[in-house]
């Protein structure tokens, strides 16, 4: 870890960037770049601290537009968020350099690729802060990570309180983990599929400042990540060989050597195709799911990032 580092963890990743913006010392009124393609989710520590922000474009392969991007920075303009999408390293350098010629904060996204490495370096610790999340990679309600990149900022005594107890799997749901076909057909008959067509299914509502539970902790400590971040590069090239031959395009065709992909994403054709994604993986106990949670604001036909999501199926690569 870079000399100087401090690490918090907190139940969210977006209550560990509410915080991470705090250290910042970042003044009301004053403006965040976040790119056009993201969970609605990062937007509610950002209005929490009374930030405003401004959207920037991306091409198929969830790269920055740089030339609009430097149309985008303004006297107000005081950060810019960079994402690791589902796990894939961005082009770090080309940010750093960004940030350092616009005097801008660099605000690190690492919520798909906790543990990911880029030449030897974690990922989430390029910028001035980081977040990740942990809980995404270990199937656990809670576990978000805060790293203050910056030896000059840090946070106050955080007088928040702990996140529940991890609750243990049920006994019935451990013996038929050993009968997977039977647990499909559960699941089938028990369970209500997702609907995932519907853009405003995963909306979530604004999440409690809790600091992370201690028990909680120790399972993300004990956890071998280099283990766990080769198994998924595996589940990631298998789904990209699978939706290669049915003709989906990747949104990336090679995990990153270092990576930790929190999924494998593809474009369809259309929408129809990506539903009948859905209806397969529900069907065959493969999770497919769609990506972001987009903002109201965007679900119009002729934005950008709606048609983008409207393509877009990931495929789980836990294991």
């Amino acid at each position: 870890m870079p000399e100087g580092k401090n690490i918090f963890y907190f139940s969210r990743a977006r209550t560990a960037l509410k915080y991470g913006l705090q250290a910042l010392d970042l003044k009301e009124g004053q403006e965040i770049l976040i790119p056009d393609f993201i969970c609605d989710s990062i937007f509610q520590p950002i209005i929490q601290n009374s930030l405003n922000y401004r959207t920037y474009n991306l091409n198929e392969s969830l790269k920055p537009d740089w030339d609009s991007l430097n149309y985008l920075v303004s006297e107000n303009t005081k950060a810019i968020l960079m994402v690791h999408y589902f796990g894939q390293p961005q082009d770090t350098a080309k940010f750093v350099e960004f940030a350092n010629s616009n005097n801008l904060f660099l605000i690190e996204d690492n919520a798909h690729g906790h543990k990911g490495l880029l030449d030897g370096k974690e990922l989430g610790t390029f910028g001035h802060i980081g977040i990740s999340s942990p809980r995404k990679f270990l199937n656990i309600i809670d576990g978000g990570k805060l790293y203050l990149n910056d030896a000059d900022k840090s946070l106050d005594n955080l007088l928040l309180e702990s996140s529940s107890d991890p609750k243990r799997p049920k006994k019935i749901s451990l013996y038929l983990d050993n009968y997977p076909k039977l647990k499909n057909k559960i699941r089938l008959l028990l369970k209500v599929r997702p609907d995932y067509e519907d853009p405003l299914s995963f909306q979530e509502s604004f999440s409690e400042d809790l600091l992370l539970n201690k028990n909680v902790l120790k399972i993300i400590e004990s956890s071998d990540w280099e283990k766990i971040a080769f198994k998924r590069r595996e589940k990631f090239n298998y789904y990209r060989d699978l939706t290669i031959e049915k003709g989906l395009k990747p949104v990336y065709e090679e995990p990153h050597f270092e990576s930790n992909p929190w999924c494998f994403a593809a474009y369809t054709a259309d929408e129809k195709e990506r539903n009948f994604w859905f209806d397969w993986g529900w069907k065959n106990n493969v999770s497919i799911f769609s990506w972001p949670t987009l903002r109201p604001d965007q679900l119009t036909a002729d934005n950008i990032a709606f048609k983008r999501w409207q393509r877009l199926v990931c495929f789980s690569t836990y294991d």
